[in-house]
């Protein structure tokens, strides 16, 4: 936004907005539009409303001026000048085209995202819309009870697209409504957010994710530490029982299957999956020695993977690398994945900072709202060990969330210290 006040948030726009949003989690339901998925929809009304703000205001919106840009258009071009050597030149530019999309969905956040809206809006609602679908694939995976008439994939997904997809999601928001029942103002927002904590947890139960299941732990460990001052010794007891209550009934609750299928991490024989996984990353390895500047074109992993001779273990078809960096490293080379880590780095900076600097102000409401963001963040980037990020909704919100809560903070530094 470019202002306190404009067409970008005004209550339609910002009903729009949270509307594309909210279609992330269904992936099956939002393909049920004609032509084109429903998020496509919205995105067009947000663009015409974006191109309306253009012509009346002249300018851009504020936080469109941040410190991504540079690392955004390096990587858009280390990718266009990969792809027009690329080995797999229709792959490569199918690619391209997903990577415009990820760039106008990081634009599309950056002109509609506001304080009030990274302090309440987006917390609640994507706790709620990533609940349901974590309360739709508990029903099916602890009752049977199914929306579908077969399952679509064998696994308790709800209507999103994948075990890992299903477990991503519900472990980005728990950071945020922990945070939310941490601080609840009142006892019916106390018991809604533990609501909305449980239905997440289910969903990602019913995924029966192993790489989600590890990073849970991780997350649950940052959790604790950013919310250590919360943890006064008057309520450990509260907490202990609490806790104890909880795992009593989830232990009675989760079915053996999800404990084997943890258990299985550690087996000497591996199943197909992750010695699938394994190969992904021989594979990606040879291609990197024979593409190693500028790597292979955009998202061209797929391709090098079935033309590999490993896919003579496996079924012969066309595999993501499930693991970011692996992608990166490639489609787009030691060149590419530099630029990409570049870019990491200077999110991680940004958090960091408009965390200190909400300090320094003392607003601790949105210091401590970052932090739980900044928790989400890292959470991904180990997520992006195991499944492919880029393209994903979730990962490119946090970009454009980390230059709005940098820009906010820096602002009201000047506002209260004046201008360097």
């Amino acid at each position: 936004m470019s202002s306190d006040s404009s067409i970008l948030t005004h209550p339609l726009s910002q009903f729009f907005y949270y509307a594309v949003l909210a279609t992330i989690p269904f992936y099956y339901w939002r393909q049920m539009t004609p032509v084109i998925p429903l998020d496509w929809y919205i995105a067009i009304i947000l663009g015409f409303i974006m191109v309306v703000f253009l012509m009346t205001e002249r300018q851009l919106p504020r936080f469109y001026a941040n410190n991504l840009n540079r690392w955004l258009l390096i990587f858009m071009f280390v990718n266009i000048m990969s792809s027009l050597f690329s080995p797999y030149p229709e792959a490569a530019a199918d690619g391209l085209i997903v990577l415009v999309q990820v760039y106008l969905f990081i634009f599309i956040n950056l002109a509609f995202l506001t304080k009030k809206g990274l302090l309440d809006r987006l917390p609640y609602l994507l706790a709620i819309c990533v609940g349901l679908n974590g309360l739709i694939a508990g029903g099916e995976y602890f009752f049977g009870i199914s929306l579908f008439e077969e399952s679509r994939l064998g696994k308790s997904v709800g209507v999103t697209l994948g075990a890992n997809n299903a477990s991503l999601m519900s472990l980005f928001v728990l950071p945020l409504i922990v945070h939310k029942f941490l601080r609840a103002k009142g006892p019916g927002e106390f018991f809604f957010c533990l609501f909305l904590i449980f239905a997440n947890i289910s969903g990602l139960v019913s995924s029966e994710s192993r790489g989600g299941f590890l990073i849970f732990f991780i997350m649950s460990v940052m959790i604790i530490f950013i919310n250590r001052s919360r943890f006064q010794p008057r309520f450990f007891g509260l907490a202990i029982s609490f806790i104890g209550l909880m795992m009593l009934a989830v232990t009675f609750a989760v079915p053996d299957s999800y404990y084997k299928r943890q258990k299985s991490l550690l087996a000497v024989n591996q199943d197909a999956s992750l010695r699938r996984r394994t190969a992904y990353i021989g594979v990606g390895i040879d291609s990197f020695y024979e593409h190693p500047l500028l790597g292979t074109g955009t998202f061209t992993f797929p391709q090098v993977w079935l033309d590999s001779r490993a896919t003579l273990f496996f079924k012969l078809e066309d595999r993501g690398a499930h693991n970011t960096y692996l992608d990166a490293l490639v489609g787009v080379g030691f060149i590419g994945l530099m630029v990409f880590l570049g870019l990491l780095a200077r999110v991680f900076r940004d958090f960091i900072s408009a965390m200190r600097n909400f300090e320094l102000v003392k607003d601790f409401e949105m210091h401590e709202m970052a932090n739980a963001y900044f928790v989400s963040f890292l959470t991904l980037l180990v997520y992006c060990f195991i499944k492919t990020l880029v393209d994903h909704k979730f990962f490119i919100l946090i970009l454009a969330i980390s230059q709005v809560l940098y820009l906010l903070s820096e602002k009201q530094k000047d506002r209260l210290y004046g201008q360097p």
